[in-house]
């Protein structure tokens, strides 16, 4: 990996992490509840590949793509009643198939063995997150957790990694997002913070496509990235 200008003065004072496709693979869960949705609407399921394809902006773009698919557009009463319904099926089994994405938990082990300060800024509403990361052991490594249902814009607005940098005591100039979509770039590029992507993530475009400022294979890349 070549150096990179925008990491010059690096190690930062804070690191977050995207959750969906960043830390885990959450793609299974997701894709089994949404094809419970699709089955009570007498519709057919999706593969886990259309599904990847749709994770992204919360559970409410996931839903709409998901019956966009079958060429449908809910009306107001009806996407309010599929949120219901999508969060009850999702939330009885968040974790079944979910698993954690290689280097996890050593980049969190990293980032805070150098002083960094470490959160989570997802989409994914705050208590499902907390549940995830509590099931694979990252709880105790993380600063701050900040979902999509915590009040703030979600990404690509810059709200939440705003909140994040407040939470932690640091400028965005100070910190890093890592991500694995164009709503991770975009947040960080808004919010005026540096961005890494991680491949394999939940994305149409190319990792190198998403413009961010550096792209690693696995997260346990991280520490030669900025760990130095």
């Amino acid at each position: 990996m070549n150096a990179n200008p925008a990491f010059a003065d690096l190690p930062p004072r804070a690191v977050f992490f995207d959750l969906d496709g960043t830390l885990v693979d959450s793609a299974p869960d997701m894709a089994a509840a949404v094809n419970e949705l699709m089955a009570r609407y007498g519709l057919a399921p999706h593969s886990l590949e259309a599904v990847r394809g749709m994770i992204g902006h919360g559970v409410e773009k996931l839903i709409e793509r998901a019956f966009a698919a079958h060429s449908l557009a809910l009306g107001l009463e009806d996407q309010s009643a599929s949120r219901e319904q999508m969060n009850e099926i999702y939330g009885g089994h968040l974790t079944q198939l979910t698993t954690l994405r290689p280097g996890a938990g050593s980049a969190l082990t990293a980032a805070r063995k150098a002083g960094m300060r470490t959160g989570v800024v997802t989409n994914k509403p705050e208590g499902f997150s907390r549940i995830v990361l509590a099931h694979f052991g990252l709880s105790d490594e993380l600063d701050v957790v900040i979902g999509g249902d915590a009040g703030h814009l979600k990404k690509p607005a810059p709200d939440m990694l705003l909140a994040a940098c407040h939470a932690c005591g640091c400028s965005s100039a100070q910190a890093v997002m890592v991500g694995d979509s164009m709503a991770d770039v975009g947040a960080a590029r808004a919010a005026g913070m540096r961005c890494i992507i991680v491949r394999g993530g939940y994305t149409e475009l190319a990792a190198e496509d998403l413009g961010a400022d550096r792209v690693i294979d696995v997260l346990d890349q991280l520490e030669s990235v900025f760990l130095r």
